[in-house]
């Protein structure tokens, strides 16, 4: 049938007249930068900051590295979800709808002050991440209603999976990851012959021993596995059982690929010396991580035919309702929070004259006194700017171990670093099982009170007695562990501590029956340690 015309119109003067509509709004190229593109732009300065926050743990931890892909993918999903869009709804927003997303926006300033100097606090990271997507979402509904709520949140909220877990899940998960790889590797080395132990997550050949640290433990591919296997069922519009089937595979692959590097490193380290391990680590890295994108896009290129989805070929109108008010009002409150936040830190920097500092010197006089070299790769995870590791023998015979790193006052990154290195995460991985946690104990030396988080760990039937204090610059009370429970962080917000440097002391002592000898010996033994040194 044609299309159905609008009777002609009879003037007054009985003559038959066409209508003719009016005609359409022209729209210029100045009209879609002024009405689409510049609230756009000013609006995605939230984004930029928030990308900028994460990558501070993309950059100092290696099992979220990427997360510099998270972005890319993201932005060419939500271009690639323009084609099917659904055509727009009229949103009708109520009273109690807008006044919390105005609390949302408004909560971001004091939040942003937190994060500012806490990247690395999963809970902050989450709430954070999870606001600027929720507004985001907000601004689709106004847009074009649910219907593009629902069209565009897949792509807005894929952002989250660049989020660091929570420590306590992050913790578990490498944990258990690492025993498994190593128990299966070992297995395997035995099957082919080569004799081998498992130690905790150390793997014990001929030749050495080599560490299945955090990296190879599985959480980077298993994290970037998720990733991987969330992009491509998003690229094909897989349905949500296959999607779910697109995880389990992805998840899967990834394991399989890690315990076969873990398998490879320990091959050549068992012909070839344990020095082929830092020859073969990055190479067999990248290649696992290759494989496994590359195999999840062959599957998820198999499962296309049968169950995506094909959207109706409609696609987005470039120059459509756009909530130009909510861009230009959230942009513009993202500049002022990027000012403000940036005002407050530097009103309330401490300068370096007032900054209570103090350095380890070891005794170089004890006759069992001997320095322990730190690999190339410990000095990659660490960052640190100075460092010493030492051992010798106290209190008839005890042996003591130390270690001793500063940061210097810099990025964020160095913060993270220096408070990832801590007993109760890195002494696991070296097989020690913890048994006590004796709390915060201050100990005086250098006319300072050091405060010192003790533990007590069991290895191979000895008893190691484990004094920890990590010490920011700026102040000469401190609690301990700075920085690790809500109300330090906050508080060191509140003052506006940024940049500071920060430093860690570790001592590990055995030969001691009881924590008390150990803290008696360690009370007579700091003062000789701890050299203070007040700018």
């Amino acid at each position: 049938m044609g299309q159905t015309q609008s009777p002609p119109r009879i003037d007054r003067h009985g003559v038959s007249r066409p209508i003719i509509p009016p005609p359409k709004p022209v729209v210029t190229g100045t009209d879609k930068i002024s009405k689409l593109w510049l609230p756009i732009a000013v609006f995605a300065v939230l984004w930029a900051d928030l990308v900028r926050e994460l990558s501070s743990q993309w950059e100092a931890r290696e099992q979220y590295a990427y997360g510099w892909f998270v972005p890319v993918f993201a932005l060419a999903l939500l271009w690639r979800r323009r084609n099917g869009c659904p055509p727009a709804s009229q949103p009708r927003p109520s009273f109690a709808v807008n006044g919390i997303v105005l609390a949302l926006v408004l909560a971001l300033l004091p939040l942003r002050v937190i994060y500012e100097i806490n990247p690395d606090w999963p809970l902050l990271s989450w709430i954070y991440t999870a606001m600027v997507v929720v507004v985001t979402l907000y601004a689709f509904y106004l847009a074009g209603g649910w219907p593009w709520v629902r069209n565009f949140a897949f792509p807005v909220a894929l952002i989250l999976v660049a989020v660091a877990w929570p420590w306590r899940i992050e913790k578990a998960l490498t944990q258990g990851l690492m025993k498994v790889v190593a128990a299966l590797t070992v297995e395997a080395l035995d099957w082919f012959g080569i004799p081998a132990m498992r130690k905790g997550n150390l793997i014990e050949l001929g030749t050495g021993v080599v560490g299945v640290d955090e990296a190879c433990s599985g959480i980077r591919s298993f994290q970037s596995g998720v990733m991987a296997a969330l992009v491509m069922g998003e690229f094909y519009r897989l349905r949500i059982w296959a999607r779910l089937g697109m995880l389990g595979c992805g998840l899967s692959l990834a394991f399989v690929l890690n315990v076969a590097r873990t398998f490879l490193l320990s091959w050549q380290a068992n012909d070839h010396g344990i020095g082929e391990v830092s020859k073969w680590h990055d190479p067999a890295g990248l290649s696992i991580t290759v494989l496994c994108f590359f195999g999840l896009w062959c599957i998820a290129g198999l499962m296309r035919s049968k169950w995506s989805v094909h959207p109706a070929p409609a696609s987005l109108p470039i120059g459509g309702r756009v909530p130009s008010v909510f861009l230009w009002g959230v942009g513009c409150w993202a500049v002022c929070i990027l000012a403000l936040n940036e005002w407050w830190y530097r009103a309330h920097e401490i300068k370096e004259s007032g900054a209570y500092r103090w350095s380890a010197s070891f005794p170089t006089n004890n006759p069992t006194f001997a320095r322990l070299e730190l690999s190339d790769k410990v000095r990659r995870n660490l960052r640190q700017d100075a460092g010493e590791a030492a051992t010798w023998q106290e209190d008839q015979g005890a042996k003591w171990t130390a270690f001793f790193f500063r940061w210097n006052p810099g990025p964020v990154s160095s913060i993270i670093s220096a408070r990832q290195h801590r007993p109760d995460i890195c002494l696991p991985a070296a097989g020690l099982r913890q048994v006590a946690d004796g709390g915060v104990n201050y100990f005086e030396a250098g006319g300072l009170s050091l405060p010192f988080r003790e533990y007590t760990y069991r290895s191979s039937g000895a008893t190691l007695q484990v004094f920890f204090c990590q010490w920011e610059d700026g102040t000469e009370h401190q609690a301990g562990m700075w920085g690790s429970s809500l109300a330090d962080r906050v508080r060191a917000a509140v003052v506006g501590r940024r940049h500071l440097g920060q430093q860690s002391l570790e001592m590990v002592l055995s030969g001691y029956e009881t924590l008390s000898q150990a803290e008696q010996s360690l009370a007579r033994q700091l003062p000789s340690i701890i050299r203070r040194d007040r700018s």
